[in-house]
């Protein structure tokens, strides 16, 4: 998300022109609870796994349909769950 020159840290946007896609993990039963702040998938809050941040300029614009948050699964879930794969085709699909 971030380029480095020396010690100063600049965002990087998504880039143009390129279908940009985001998965998420909650180790709660529904996404949007206290879990999903604090817990995440164990690993990774929802928000930093979603590219959202307080300040606008370092958060990264997944559009909303292209944004994807598992619920009751942990971050190593996100490798071999059947809802993750079926997510992923259906973005894919033509």
């Amino acid at each position: 998300r971030f380029a480095r020159d020396g010690d100063k840290r600049t965002p990087v946007p998504l880039p143009e022109g390129v279908a940009c896609y985001a998965v998420a993990a909650t180790t709660g039963l529904a996404a949007g609870g206290l879990n999903d702040r604090l817990i995440g998938d164990g690993l990774v809050t929802v928000d930093s796994a979603l590219g959202r941040h307080k300040d606008p300029a370092l958060a990264l614009a997944f559009l909303p349909h292209r944004q994807w948050i598992g619920c009751g699964m942990n971050h190593f879930d996100l490798l071999d769950r059947v809802e993750v794969y079926e997510r992923i085709a259906l973005w894919l699909a033509p």
